[in-house]
């Protein structure tokens, strides 16, 4: 009976916002999520995703690609990967929403999309392969500072299924939350084994507090190639860690307030910063940071 009424709010769901596109408020679309195919646009690429009625597939349906879901750190992403030439890693792909952004943003780029939870794998494949994009390749393996296999622990259970998988921080797993084997490879590893000659362009890690340990991992061949970073950072603490291990390389730290539609700058010290800071993080060279292809994307965003 629970499973026919989510079909059936599904349903009227989809009815509604077909005939009023995006005007269902999140409060209300949460509990109307559906399974099946849906496209939506970005610009005058069309892209078709997959809903298992989940929260990222619910929110970009309900809202647009730019609108709940981290509208503005997606909108970000596709700007700067229209710029980039070279290797792009989306590192926690999920359900492959980045790597698609990307691929569509520029389909010269050579894409890497990461995901070690086999149903999220499953997922991230079936969302390239409807696309039939040719510049993506998947990964079953999580990218870590160590070779070998580690838990992955399921740290969110919800009305609306949300598989997101933490490495590290077993606080912030719940109790009836399971956990699962997976491969893992170390950053620098799998850097010098595939792409030693490739400059590294472009990385969104989304890791669920394990992006410290693999940034320090890779830190060299960042500096080398001056890549430019998409963190997800979950709380102050490591965002001091962070901004430490990158001072010496003169990066600059950009605070992405999805909500309130904002930027923040920051060099090294988050002494400056506001309590009220989102949780996704661009990480770029300064020297980049003043190119005018870059510097260009920027003054676009906050003009909008």
């Amino acid at each position: 009976m629970k499973e026919a009424m989510r079909d059936l709010l599904g349903v009227i769901g989809k009815a509604i916002n077909f005939v009023f596109p995006f005007c269902l408020p999140q409060r209300i679309y949460r509990h109307m999520g559906f399974k099946g195919t849906f496209v939506f646009k970005i610009e005058k690429n069309k892209l078709r995703f997959i809903n298992v009625r989940e929260v990222i597939a619910n929110d970009i349906f309900y809202s647009g690609i730019f609108g709940n879901y981290e509208g503005e750190t997606l909108r970000l992403w596709y700007e700067i990967s229209k710029e980039v030439n070279g290797l792009v890693l989306d590192i926690g792909a999920y359900s492959g929403i980045y790597s698609l952004v990307a691929a569509s943003a520029n389909k010269q780029s050579s894409i890497v999309a990461f995901e070690p939870h086999p149903n999220n794998f499953d997922l991230l494949c079936k969302n390239i392969q409807i696309n039939e994009f040719s510049n993506i390749t998947s990964d079953n393996r999580a990218i870590s500072n160590k070779t070998g296999k580690a838990l992955f622990y399921n740290y969110f259970v919800g009305e609306i299924e949300n598989t997101g998988f933490t490495l590290i921080n077993h606080r912030y797993v719940y109790p009836e939350s399971s956990s699962i084997s997976c491969a893992t490879i170390s950053f620098k590893e799998y850097l010098e084994s595939n792409h030693k000659e490739q400059i590294l362009s472009l990385v969104k890690l989304d890791i669920e507090r394990a992006e410290l340990i693999v940034l320090k991992d890779g830190i060299e061949r960042i500096q080398r190639d001056q890549t430019i970073i998409f963190c997800e950072i979950l709380d102050r603490e490591s965002i001091f860690k962070i901004q430490s291990l990158f001072k010496k390389i003169d990066y600059v730290f950009i605070n992405i307030h999805d909500d309130k539609k904002r930027l923040i700058y920051s060099r090294t010290s988050t002494e400056d910063l506001p309590e009220d800071l989102g949780p996704n993080w661009v990480i770029l060279p300064k020297q980049i940071m003043e190119s005018k292809n870059i510097k260009d994307v920027f003054l676009k965003f906050n003009s909008n």
